[in-house]
């Protein structure tokens, strides 16, 4: 036998003593939805967002705060005002001529006309 015959009796011996595989298919790596690049973009924005959220919130809670303290103090200007005004109304009341007039001759005052001096605002 030469000895190219003696390599094609070999293949053929070869390829008999082996079973026959089927070839399996090349598997394709599953392709992803999104690249790492996306997936780190759309994580910052959602931090961004998420940030910008709880600013916005403390924002308004603060509004709200702000708010309270305003309608506490117009509470307190308007029960001082009511206050002053009950004063002035008191300060009218007493502040009366013939009221004077009167307690003046009960501690024994006399009045006299000729030493009377009027006084104008």
């Amino acid at each position: 036998m030469s000895n190219l015959a003696y390599q094609v009796q070999k293949q053929q011996l070869q390829t008999q003593s082996q079973p026959q595989r089927n070839p399996r298919p090349v598997e394709q790596p599953s392709r992803k939805l999104f690249t790492k690049g996306e997936v780190i973009l759309w994580g910052m924005m959602g931090v961004v967002l998420i940030a910008g959220l709880v600013w916005l919130i403390s924002l308004y809670a603060s509004v709200y705060q702000t708010t309270a303290k305003v309608e506490t103090i117009q509470r307190d200007i308007s029960a001082e005002t009511k206050i002053v005004e009950d004063y002035h109304l008191q300060v009218t009341e007493l502040s009366n001529p013939e009221r004077i007039m009167k307690i003046a001759k009960e501690q024994g005052f006399i009045f006299d006309d000729k030493n009377v001096k009027v006084v104008q605002d």
